[in-house]
């Protein structure tokens, strides 16, 4: 299997505590099976306090603390977990964070989310076009005809992006990220007026040049509705009134 990256992809490095909205916060943490194994067998104090960090009712998961705070983030906002163990010992979820993908049957393609703000800085000011490169994989792709037609509107429709600079960024970033999926639900006119919409409400009112001002517009929206599953349905199968929904 192929997998494809945009080409500011491995630029991305997390800024950790330097981050002003930290990942480790308002966000439901699952273990995966794996890490929740390793994290049963963990010697030591650090280990007992992990266990008592995790519920095991219905999926296992972090029991969130004040402020919705991940019960490993310290106060310096730098995860325990990391400092004692290391980043391999990370569950799946925040491995991935901020990292999307979209499946197709000869490849995979991975990007960054703008919910992240130094993912969103790092898109934003990124002086080319979007433009995806292999990072695995050598085998040869037949795409199915489904994905062969989006190929060819996802490609006509970055080529016909006349705006420049920030603005481009954005709005390939939400054709690249939301396109694909309907492949899943069929829905490619309601998707295509989704970004469209999607990208006017991020921009409306935004002062050309203020990039830091644009990140914040682009991650505020990607943390209420990307990531809220009842908020994008409703912004993409209610039109206009997905906004009210707002």
């Amino acid at each position: 299997m192929n997998l494809y990256v945009p080409e500011y992809y491995p630029e991305f490095r997390c800024i950790a505590s330097r981050c002003g909205h930290t990942c480790c916060a308002g966000w439901e943490i699952d273990i995966d099976g794996e890490s929740l194994a390793r994290y049963e067998r963990l010697p030591g104090d650090f280990g007992e306090r992990l266990r008592r960090s995790l519920s095991r009712e219905g999926t296992p998961h972090f029991i969130l603390g004040p402020g919705e705070r991940c019960p490993l983030l310290n106060g310096d906002n730098l995860c325990d977990l990391i400092l004692h163990e290391g980043e391999d010992a990370l569950c799946q979820i925040c491995r991935d964070h901020p990292r999307f993908r979209n499946y197709f049957s000869g490849r995979v393609e991975m990007g960054l989310g703008l919910v992240c703000e130094e993912a969103g800085r790092l898109i934003l000011s990124w002086p080319r076009p979007l433009r995806l490169i292999r990072l695995e994989g050598d085998g040869a792709e037949s795409p199915t005809e489904d994905e062969a037609y989006l190929f060819e509107i996802r490609e006509r429709w970055l080529a016909s992006i006349e705006e420049e600079g920030p603005r481009a960024r954005l709005l390939e970033t939400l054709i690249f990220r939301h396109l694909a999926d309907a492949l899943y639900d069929g829905r490619l006119e309601e998707r295509i007026d989704f970004i469209r919409r999607a990208y006017g409400q991020i921009t409306a009112g935004w002062t050309e040049g203020d990039l830091p001002a644009l990140a914040e517009r682009a991650r505020a929206f990607s943390d209420a509705v990307e990531y809220d599953d009842e908020a994008l349905e409703a912004w993409i199968g209610q039109g206009k009134e997905g906004e009210e929904a707002q």
